[in-house]
């Protein structure tokens, strides 16, 4: 959607990260986002994808990619997980 119609998730963001906020029996599912600079969305996705399912898988936090924005989606503690695994991914590029 980002690529057909830029700037439409910038005017959904904050519908679409809060819509599910605290929704499950712990009560912590909700969704974070993070915005990346170009040569940071390339190196975190990864060759077809590699790195973003291996934060997934690692984290057990749904991560995907929105134009230059990636949104987290779990419970409060796998998206702290995926937050941190990216942190960790980024300062190898360092």
């Amino acid at each position: 959607v980002e690529t057909k119609v830029p700037g439409f998730f910038d005017r959904m963001k904050d519908e679409c990260v809060n819509r599910d906020r605290g929704k499950d029996e712990t009560g912590t599912w909700g969704s974070d986002t993070m915005t990346f600079q170009d040569d940071e969305l390339s190196y975190a996705l990864g060759k077809q994808g590699g790195t973003r399912k291996k934060l997934e898988r690692s984290s057990e936090c749904v991560v995907q990619y929105v134009g230059h924005n990636a949104v987290f989606s779990g419970t409060r503690p796998q998206r702290k997980r995926a937050r941190e695994y990216m942190k960790w991914l980024f300062e190898q590029l360092e």
